[in-house]
């Protein structure tokens, strides 16, 4: 049965960037459900749900659009990478990201289609000491709308 919560979505989300590879190598230090806690380890994601809308299909079904964001995160220090150094691993951790959701635009069968609605980024911070992208992507579920026991 597709997953139609939230919290189930998002988990799948998270599962998803988890398992990113670029040339066979992880490349994300921390992948993360939620926007608590400080970030340890570079690059960084955080998959947060931001809302959804609904969709009456027939007198049995609804179409649920859920909402999420990948934020990606790449520090820009003297411990971490230096600007040119995190824009190349942001353009790669970005790249990896969008190729991810678009091989696989249904998370494995468990939502009905995932659309990557678009991306914001800023690779050449110049004051800061992060790099950022932001993902946009809407999972759509069909969910009965009745109960499944009487």
């Amino acid at each position: 049965m597709p997953s139609t919560t939230i919290k189930d979505i998002g988990d799948l989300i998270v599962t998803k960037v988890q398992a990113i590879r670029v040339s066979g190598n992880e490349i994300f230090g921390e992948v993360v459900g939620n926007a608590d806690g400080d970030i340890k380890k570079y690059p960084a994601v955080r998959v947060i749900p931001k809302g959804g809308r609904g969709l009456e299909l027939d007198t049995h079904r609804n179409s649920r659009t859920f909402n999420f964001e990948i934020q990606l995160y790449q520090e820009q220090s003297v411990a971490g990478e230096d600007k040119a150094g995190a824009a190349v691993l942001m353009t790669q951790a970005a790249d990896a990201i969008l190729i991810a959701f678009d091989q696989d635009n249904d998370l494995s069968g468990e939502v009905e289609i995932v659309r990557v609605v678009e991306f914001d980024t800023d690779f050449k911070v110049a004051a800061g000491t992060f790099n950022f992208a932001i993902f946009r992507i809407d999972c759509v579920v069909n969910v009965p709308n009745y109960s499944a026991t009487p």
